[in-house]
C-alpha cells in the first residue's frame, strides 16, 4: 500500500508541477478543508483529516512557506494556533480543483481498468477493522485451530 501510495502521490506532483500547483499533492486536503469551513486549528484539521497532531503541523509549516496559509494563536486559547488561507491559497486551490478533474478521471480509468475501486476497498477495510482489529481476528482464527 505504502509503495502504491508514494508511486500515485509522486505522479501528481508531476501533474502538479505542470498545472502551476506548488502546493505538495499530500497537502491539499487541507487547502479544502479551510476553503470549504474557514479558518481551523491545528487540532481540528487533524480530527477532521484523520491525521496525526505532527503530521498536520509539517504540512501546515510546508504550507506557510508557500505563502498559500497564515497561521495567528487562537484569541480565545492562546495555546492554540488557527490557520487560514491567504489569498494565494485561494488561487491555489482553484487551480488544485482544476487539476482534480484530470487526476479524477484518470482515477476512474484505474477503477475499470482493474476493476477495483481502491479508495471504496480501503474505506471498507477501515470500517471493518475499526469494527473489530486485526489482532482480535487473528485470535479468533488461532482459538479455530
Amino acid at each position: 500500500m505504502r509503495r502504491l501510495s508514494e508511486g500515485l502521490v509522486t505522479e501528481c506532483e508531476g501533474s502538479f508541477v505542470e498545472a502551476g500547483i506548488i502546493a505538495p499533492p499530500r497537502t491539499t486536503s487541507i487547502l479544502y478543508l479551510i476553503e470549504d469551513e474557514g479558518p481551523q486549528r491545528i487540532t481540528a484539521i487533524a480530527s477532521a483529516l484523520q491525521q496525526f497532531h505532527p503530521v498536520i503541523i509539517d504540512w501546515v509549516g510546508k504550507l506557510k512557506k508557500l505563502d498559500l496559509i497564515t497561521t495567528a494563536a487562537d484569541p480565545v486559547d492562546r495555546r492554540r494556533t488557527i490557520v487560514s488561507l491567504t489569498d494565494a491559497g485561494r488561487q491555489e486551490v482553484l487551480k488544485i480543483r482544476t487539476a482534480e478533474v484530470a487526476i479524477t478521471a484518470a482515477y476512474s480509468a484505474l477503477e475499470i481498468e482493474t476493476g477495483v475501486n481502491l479508495i471504496d476497498g480501503t474505506t471498507a477495510w477501515e470500517c471493518a477493522l475499526s469494527d473489530k482489529s486485526l489482532s482480535v481476528r487473528i485470535g479468533e482464527y488461532d482459538a479455530r485451530q
